[in-house]
Order: C-alpha cells, then sequence, then structure tokens
C-alpha cells in the first residue's frame, strides 16, 4: 500500500502544481483587477473633492464680488459694461486665491481647459443670484401661503355673511344665509 501511495501522489503532484499555479494566477489577477477598482475608487472620490471644492469657491468669490464691489456700483447707477468685466476678473482672480495652485493643477487635468470651465461657471453663478430661488421648499411655501390666504378670506367671507344676516332681521330685509363657496387647489 506504501507503493501505491506514492503512485498517487506521484501522479497528483503533476496536477497539484497546475492547480497551484492557476489558483496563483487568478489570485494575482483578481488583486490586480480590484487594486485598479480601489485606484479608480480613490481617483473619483479625489476628483469629486476637488470639483465640489471648486464650485464652492467660485460661489464664494461671486457672492464676495458683489458685495464689496458691484452692490455698490449698481446703488450709484454706475455698473457699466467695463465695470461688469472688472467685476467678473476680481470673481475669477479671488475664486484663483481661495483655491490654490495645488488645485487649480488638478482641477486642469479633471476639465481639461480650466479656465474655461471657470469662466463658465462664474457666469452661471451669477445668474442664479439674479434669478429668484423656485426649488421645491419656495413652490410648497408658496402653495401653503395661498392656501391658507384662501382659506382665511372664506372664513371672512362665511362670517360676514352671518353678521349680514343676523343685523337684517331688525332692519326687515331677507338675508340668504348660504354661501357658495368654491376652493381651488393650488400645485
Amino acid at each position: 500500500m506504501n507503493e501505491t501511495m506514492q503512485q498517487i501522489v506521484s501522479a497528483c503532484l503533476p496536477i497539484l502544481c497546475l492547480l497551484i499555479t492557476a489558483g496563483g494566477a487568478y489570485a494575482v489577477a483578481l488583486l490586480r483587477r480590484e487594486t485598479a477598482k480601489i485606484e479608480k475608487e480613490i481617483d473619483n472620490e479625489t476628483a469629486s473633492k476637488y470639483m465640489n471644492m471648486a464650485c464652492e469657491a467660485v460661489a464664494q468669490a461671486v457672492t464676495y464680488t458683489a458685495q464689496t464691489f458691484t452692490d455698490a456700483l449698481k446703488a450709484e447707477g454706475a455698473f457699466t459694461k467695463e465695470k461688469q468685466l472688472e467685476a467678473f476678473q476680481k470673481a475669477k482672480d479671488k475664486t484663483l486665491e481661495i483655491l490654490g495652485d495645488t488645485t487649480v493643477a488638478a482641477l486642469g487635468e479633471i476639465y481639461g481647459d480650466f479656465d474655461a470651465w471657470l469662466e463658465t461657471k462664474i457666469e452661471q453663478v451669477c445668474r442664479e443670484i439674479k434669478t429668484p430661488n423656485t426649488d421645491a421648499t419656495t413652490t410648497t411655501a408658496a402653495t401653503t401661503a395661498a392656501a391658507t390666504a384662501a382659506s382665511v378670506a372664506t372664513t371672512i367671507a362665511a362670517t360676514a355673511v352671518q353678521q349680514l344676516a343676523a343685523e337684517a332681521p331688525a332692519q326687515g330685509v331677507e338675508v340668504s344665509t348660504e354661501v357658495e363657496i368654491s376652493e381651488e387647489k393650488t400645485e
């Protein structure tokens, strides 16, 4: 039996080595794939972090420029085309100052032409500042306010009709106490 066992081991040894080699190759491939996946996630997180920083910096710079430069000129009626360009340049310079060289370099790799992105983003933020906020919260608040106003108006009208009806018999006037109330739903 000792000799039979030796023959079995001798026959299985090449197969066992082949399985170990194949398993090792699979493990290495799996490790490389997972490493690449982790590197990509880290790159995406880093890129996302830099993009968020850039958007926030632009918003801060535009707001700062509006408060320190634009608002005063508008109040004086001196906000000319030249002053608009100057305000734009001030916002751009302030954004670059907030971000710093390292972040600007990283964003250049992400966006390609960072200056074009920055100029477009400044214009977008300026537009957002100029237009009224129409998000869901504002719409809901307006709807609620309209419904409340309609309810109050209905109550006042009903009370007024009841008061007139109560005063009318003393004056000998017949008044109907039925009030037709129509409610509109606002969405």
